[in-house]
């Protein structure tokens, strides 16, 4: 079983990650600008993705790919991709 701690710091990462999709695709190029900065200059990316369970690297890609889509094109795979977040929980593997 994972203690509070850590079930408290993976849905914040969580909720830090699907914050940054939905500056991403903002209108407010600052927004997104501040997205890209964190994603490309700050150690604390990496820490968020490793307590929500993402690889950061797969993370930075998508970001890549979201940056050369319109913007409209941009929402929509944003809102995929908070619902693909939302839909795995934080468990154990199980021994098979």
């Amino acid at each position: 079983m994972f203690s509070t701690d850590e079930q408290m710091a993976y849905g914040i990462s969580r909720a830090i990650i699907k914050q940054a999709l939905r500056d991403f695709h903002s209108i407010d190029v600052t927004k997104i600008e501040d997205v890209a900065q964190w994603i490309s200059e700050s150690d604390e990316y990496e820490m968020v993705c490793e307590s929500a369970e993402i690889d950061p690297d797969y993370l930075s890609m998508f970001f890549l790919e979201m940056s050369k889509r319109p913007t409209v094109e941009r929402k929509v795979l944003a809102e995929n991709a908070i619902s693909v977040l939302d839909s795995f929980s934080m468990e154990i593997p199980s021994a098979n």
